[in-house]
């Protein structure tokens, strides 16, 4: 009988080791170690991603607007620059506010742009836009087409050139 009550109260112990959660502690230490590099150059390709999608849904807006009012609606930086948003205007009044996009590099047209109420723009050809997160080598290419249509492109990985 007191094989029996010795075998019961070993039963009852439960948990894990000591060793047990040092090997635990340890994989999981490795896993993160490996993960951590791979997310943040995934934040920094979506941080790209969303504002050169931004900027393009702003673009189409502005030719909309002008098309819809049959007026000049323009597309322009905040006087500090692309990186710190953009905004919509027309005849002086704002129709679109973006937010800032800090931790990357815009580069656009220092004027803006410009579109006519037939949806095309006031200075004819194509503009380029960049979009990059620096030291990551990504971009996104936001170009508008002479008729007026913005369209998005991705830059190339490793210089991060749009041409």
């Amino acid at each position: 009988m007191g094989e029996l009550t010795a075998m019961r109260r070993r039963s009852r112990v439960r948990g894990f080791t000591i060793v047990e959660i040092l090997v635990a502690t340890a994989v999981l230490a490795i896993l993160a170690s490996l993960s951590i590099p791979m997310y943040t150059t995934t934040v920094a390709s979506n941080w790209t991603r969303s504002a050169a999608y931004s900027l393009v849904a702003a673009l189409t807006y502005a030719r909309s607007e002008a098309v819809k009012r049959n007026v000049t609606v323009s597309v322009s930086p905040v006087p500090t620059g692309w990186k710190d948003g953009w905004t919509v205007t027309s005849g002086g009044n704002t129709l679109s506010l973006s937010e800032p996009a800090p931790a990357l590099a815009l580069a656009g047209p220092n004027a803006g742009v410009s579109y006519l109420p037939t949806g095309r723009l006031t200075n004819p050809g194509i503009v380029l836009f960049t979009v990059s997160a620096p030291n990551t080598g990504y971009t996104r290419c936001v170009t508008i087409d002479p008729g007026g249509r913005p369209s998005l492109a991705k830059g190339e990985h490793n210089n991060g050139t749009c041409v």
